[in-house]
């Protein structure tokens, strides 16, 4: 609590506002500096405003040691002592009239000194505030004082008016999507959940904040989906902030769950630091090339990493706040460490992996996701020229939000019970292979298996599953341009010899480890056997590694395997159960006119295909129609058609047709 009367700590506050807003024009004045006058005054600026800071510091740190008017002296003295250097250096540089030189001089001057000033003011501020509480701590342990200092409001709240009132005041001079950005940068700096100790502060910005990411990320996707070439140095920036928001997600979930602020802390620095060293560089994001992003493997393979890392952490943090840290921590099933190096190095591989899928598999983790890559799903929908495949988008986003969240994770009690809804992938959210559950886990088989059947494995692997929504949203869907961009993604989605190979290989280890570990828990359940991991039911297990963890690992590969790796590695086994069926089903993609595909010039229908069906064409001419395992009428080629020829067949088309001909 505050140590001051309301009056004195609202005269603070207002201090401490007219210093953001100071710190905001001399930004702009630093940026827009050309000659030496405002090189100087920008020098001069700063330099005074960090020794305005400094004495009152050691008059609150050191009582006694200094009088009010000491502490003045002393700021004086050390404005005059701070500006020799700087003085030196301007002329010499001002003398050798080479502008590269001055700018390199002002750029890391002017970071450093308006980083510092903050952290200067916010220890000031604190002192006053918190008084002998604040003094003892920092007397006590004074890094993790001056860790509370970068986390508090005195700090984060100036940092975000100053980045809100620069690119503000910068108007035009900034391009629309460079102002989205710093924008996105001053309000997740507002929403420091570590600001105020308060509950419902903390709530309120955990949420916010990841509101706020989560609009930006779908932001940066569409952007990105639609210019498909960015600046080379804006794509620097993006993956320096993404690297920065991962850091910050991460500092609040330790902050949430241990109460350690260095994380976070830092992260506001590094945030503060690579927004000043763009806006102070106006020609950053004009200068350097372009960065062709679906030509670049490993940019895009960073982006996807950063943004998964920054996506999972904002996970841990919802889950953290709406179960609380405690019991959040405590239903992952961790186990501590501490048996002897030999004993924990399982013990920690097995941590990671548990914390891992409990996090990308529950359900605000998937809420989260769903709002994120849904909303590409829209926008794919809005530039989708077929009817059938809105609708089945459509489809898709409701049987995400219905099948794969609502009815397991907030109505039924217990959804392994219910068939098709509480087997995930066939292999089971609940537990061991108990007995009980064999019958709905035989009907999940054959309720997935009729499905596939009557409308082809589209059933699950383009509607039900989670995938579908990851995949085929806009930015996500634009991968599949990487399906020919190496050998092994060119193997996987042609499927040649190598394809092939690789596809038996995992799809046989896969089914292999899903029967073993089947077996093993039915045997546990039963109390013939004792042998689980730490703990956690073998079947259970391997889906927490195969869905929990690898899924995603395959998701984020997307530039280096292509795109839909889980259907062309084969390692989804359910995926592969129902493709296998649907090879004795009805549905098949046909043409209206076989003609009119030999008289194509551009045969768009095959390098739409995000699976890597490209021999679509040929069995068009030939046969009017297409039929294979892996087609899981994602509807790319359809929708690509120019001649709009290509249609889907399944069971409602073969009853139109009976019906027709009984009338006949």
């Amino acid at each position: 609590m505050s140590d001051i009367p309301e009056l004195e700590l609202s005269i603070l506050w207002a201090i401490m506002l007219a210093m953001g807003f100071g710190m905001a024009l001399i930004i702009i004045l630093a940026r827009r500096a050309s000659n030496p006058l405002q090189k100087l005054l920008v020098y001069l600026l700063l330099a005074m405003m960090n020794g305005m800071l400094v004495g009152p510091l050691i008059y609150l740190l050191f009582p006694g040691i200094l009088t009010v008017e000491g502490a003045v002296e002393a700021s004086l003295a050390l404005m005059a002592v701070e500006m020799i250097p700087f003085l030196f250096s301007f002329v010499k540089e001002a003398l050798s009239g080479k502008e590269e030189a001055k700018r390199s001089f002002l750029l890391p001057f002017t970071i450093l000194f308006v980083i510092l000033d903050e952290i200067l003011m916010s220890l000031d501020f604190n002192l006053v505030t918190y008084g002998a509480f604040f003094l003892s701590s920092i007397h006590k342990n004074a890094a993790a004082a001056f860790v509370a200092s970068l986390s508090s409001y005195w700090f984060v709240f100036p940092m975000s008016m100053e980045m809100f009132l620069s690119s503000f005041l910068l108007g035009k001079a900034l391009r629309p999507a460079e102002k989205v950005v710093f924008w996105v940068q001053a309000a997740l700096m507002l929403l420091a959940p570590t600001a105020l100790h308060n509950t419902l502060w903390v709530a309120l910005t955990v949420y916010l904040s990841g509101a706020v990411m989560t609009g930006f990320f779908v932001f940066l996707f569409e952007h990105l989906y639609r210019v498909q070439g960015i600046d080379r140095n804006l794509g620097r920036y993006i993956l320096l902030l993404l690297l920065t928001y991962t850091l910050m997600m991460a500092g609040v979930f330790i902050f949430q769950v241990y109460s350690i602020q260095a994380l976070f802390g830092m992260s506001m620095v590094l945030d503060m630091v690579i927004y000043l060293r763009a806006i102070l560089r106006p020609e950053l994001f004009t200068k350097g090339g372009k960065l062709y992003w679906l030509a670049d493997r490993r940019w895009s393979f960073l982006f996807l990493v950063l943004v998964f890392s920054a996506e999972f952490f904002m996970g841990a943090a919802f889950d953290a706040q709406y179960y609380g840290p405690a019991a959040f921590m405590s239903s992952t099933g961790i186990v501590a460490l501490g048996s002897g190096i030999l004993q924990d190095i399982p013990i920690a591989v097995y941590d990671f992996f548990i914390f891992f899928a409990d996090v990308s598999l529950s359900s605000w983790f998937l809420v989260m996701m769903g709002i994120e890559m849904g909303s590409l799903v829209v926008f794919k929908i809005q530039r989708t020229r077929d009817l059938e495949t809105k609708i089945r988008l459509l489809l898709m986003l409701l049987a995400y939000a219905i099948y794969s969240i609502l009815l397991p994770s907030f109505i039924l009690p217990d959804p392994a019970a219910v068939p098709f809804v509480g087997w995930s992938m066939g292999i089971g959210t609940a537990g061991a292979v108990a007995p009980a559950l064999i019958i709905p886990m035989i009907l999940t088989y054959a309720i997935s298996g009729i499905l596939s059947l009557l409308f082809g494995s589209r059933q699950l692997c383009s509607t039900f599953c989670t995938a579908p929504v990851m995949y085929q949203g806009t930015f996500y869907d634009s991968m599949k341009k990487f399906n020919r961009s190496s050998k092994l993604s060119k193997s996987l989605t042609s499927a040649d010899r190598l394809g092939n190979l690789v596809y038996r290989v995992v799809s046989n280890l896969v089914y292999i480890s899903v029967i073993v570990a089947a077996a093993i828990s039915w045997l546990d359940s039963t109390g013939h056997l004792h042998l689980t991991f730490y703990g956690t039911d073998p079947e259970y297990m391997l889906y927490l590694f195969y869905f929990g963890f690898l899924w995603y690992a395959v998701f984020i590969l997307m530039p280096y395997l292509g795109s839909y790796g889980c259907i062309n590695t084969g390692y989804c086994q359910w995926g592969n159960f129902n493709r296998f069926v649907s090879r004795f089903g009805f549905f098949r993609l046909k043409v209206r006119d076989p003609n009119q595909c030999l008289n194509c010039p551009t045969k768009d229908c095959a390098t739409a295909c995000p699976v890597g069906n490209y021999g679509q064409p040929g069995n068009f001419i030939r046969t009017g129609e297409y039929k294979d395992s892996r087609c899981v009428g994602i509807g790319d080629c359809v929708n690509a058609c120019p001649y709009e020829n290509i249609f889907y067949y399944d069971v409602r088309h073969w009853l139109k047709e009976k019906i027709g001909r009984n009338q006949d």
